[in-house]
């Protein structure tokens, strides 16, 4: 499984907690849903990375949800004996699941719809159904916070499955171990890692969706360097966790779920400088510069993979206390290690501190089972 995963613990950081929030994990243009079969109509898409075969029904509507811990609620963490024992995981294009968004017709009716028979008729008569009920906890447990699922028939259906996957993967096992961990009390157990999903401007007033989720001093800091190109000393020093101020966490909320790219790149070369004693007077510890290298991983362009290693290799301490798995961040794992074959001579110029055995390091040390499946996103923590 090459998915991002977190500890439950560190999963509400940042989330909003009441509203209509579509919550689920992008891939590039890409973003996650999730379904659970039965083994027959699960082995045939693993298989073909589409569906069908004898037991699948382009007829019936089909749901698919963003939100990994709603999966979790319905299939009973693949344990209900109702044909949802197994969970896939299926990468679709994001732009194909905001058209099946704003195709879709709400289950629920509301006065603001206008005639209700007109309302009713256009359910029927509809491929895509959307459905706003409430997201759930790890133990099965309502929230305030709403999660949406989306349900598929007929050419909808057909297009999810022609067009729009781009893979299925089988997370059945990853999921077996987390109920396993959760039922045994252990204080770990992970799951998808999830941020806010900023759809477009029609669908947030379609679904009641609010406009942003970020805090007062996150506007101040926006406006801050949207104005001026830079945030002053002070206003930076609030985000650094050696602080405890409030502030650090309205803005990690606020880089889980967002992204600046002017912004990410200014603050780690910023945080770089203050690690190495080149400004301010507060100390600049590794989980800040794993949070501003998170913020600049999600932009993937070769400015942010330097960067990031630069923040790794910034002096001994960094080199040993900066979680490694954070330079796979922007490229992931075959792409951080061809692009440091290639460019192995050029990241000795241009970094301070990045030597033969730096790229030896990332490029012979880390495998997939090692930093898909052993440390599970542990740069997280510090979130």
């Amino acid at each position: 499984m090459n998915l991002q995963t977190i500890p439950y613990h560190s999963y509400e950081k940042g989330l909003p907690q009441e509203g209509n929030f579509i919550l689920g994990q992008r891939r590039a243009d890409n973003i996650l849903v999730y379904q659970a079969f039965n083994d027959r109509i699960a082995d045939y898409a693993i298989k073909h990375q589409k569906f069908g075969g004898q037991d699948y029904s382009f007829n019936r509507m089909t749901w698919i949800k963003p939100n990994f811990l709603w999966m979790m609620y319905r299939s009973g963490w693949a344990e209900k004996d109702n044909n949802q024992n197994r969970i896939l995981a299926i990468e679709m294009t994001f732009e194909g699941f905001e058209e099946l968004l704003s195709e879709g017709v709400l289950t629920s009716y509301d006065k603001s719809f206008g005639d209700e028979q007109i309302w009713r008729e256009n359910l029927n008569n509809s491929n895509v159904r959307i459905q706003w009920d409430p997201d759930h906890d790890f133990k099965g447990e309502k929230l305030k916070r709403r999660a949406v699922q989306i349900g598929i028939k007929n050419d909808a259906l057909q297009k999810f499955n022609n067009k729009y996957i781009k893979s299925i993967q089988d997370i059945t096992s990853f999921v077996k171990t987390q109920k396993k961990n959760i039922d045994n009390n252990q204080e770990w157990f992970f799951v998808i890692d999830e941020n806010i999903m900023d759809v477009n401007s029609l669908l947030k007033a379609k679904f009641s969706i609010p406009n942003k989720f970020t805090t007062a001093f996150v506007e101040n800091i926006l406006s801050e360097f949207k104005n001026t190109k830079s945030v002053s000393n002070e206003n930076f020093e609030q985000l650094l966790i050696d602080n405890q101020k409030p502030e650090r966490l309205e803005f990690v909320g606020y880089i889980k779920n967002y992204q600046n790219i002017e912004l990410s790149r200014y603050l780690l070369k910023k945080a770089i400088a203050y690690r190495k004693g080149e400004l301010g007077t507060c100390g600049c510890m590794c989980e800040d510069l794993l949070m501003f290298s998170y913020f600049v991983s999600k932009n993937k362009e070769t400015i942010d993979f330097d960067l990031i290693m630069a923040a790794k290799v910034a002096d001994f301490d960094t080199w040993c206390g900066f979680d490694g798995e954070m330079v796979f961040y922007t490229f992931g794992l075959q792409g951080t290690k061809d692009y440091i074959k290639a460019n192995k001579d050029k990241l000795i110029k241009e970094i301070d501190g990045f030597i033969d055995k730096t790229a030896d390091y990332f490029v012979e040390s880390f495998d997939e089972n090692y930093l898909y499946n052993d440390i599970n996103s542990r740069a997280f923590w510090y979130l």
